[in-house]
């Protein structure tokens, strides 16, 4: 599954200069991959999903895909995809401002 497939819920997310959706905190990361779960994707691919579109960060790849956090993660759980998107662009502005200074 790609991600034209799914546009109806992916275009709610921000994406990075490289057309990379931004996942940068577990809050997004947990949203998004509960999203793919929704749609129909597996847990293992909904990761290759993330891994082949999103930007990740160190955090990221620790918590969630190195210590397989990810596969404690459910569908049941998945919030709107536009309320999981505006709360993402708040943590990433969040994160932007504390980067800044």
């Amino acid at each position: 599954m790609d991600a034209e497939k799914h546009s109806g819920f992916l275009n709610e997310f921000r994406k990075d200069g490289n057309g990379l959706f931004i996942v940068y905190d577990l809050f997004t990361f947990d949203n998004l991959f509960r999203l793919l779960l929704k749609e129909g994707f597996d847990h293992e691919d909904a990761l290759s999903f993330m891994l082949a579109n999103c930007s990740l960060s160190a955090l990221i790849f620790q918590d969630r895909i190195h210590n397989e956090g990810y596969r404690e993660l459910s569908s049941a759980d998945a919030m709107p995809a536009c309320e999981a998107a505006r709360r993402a662009v708040v943590i990433n502005d969040f994160m932007q401002i504390a980067a800044e200074g």
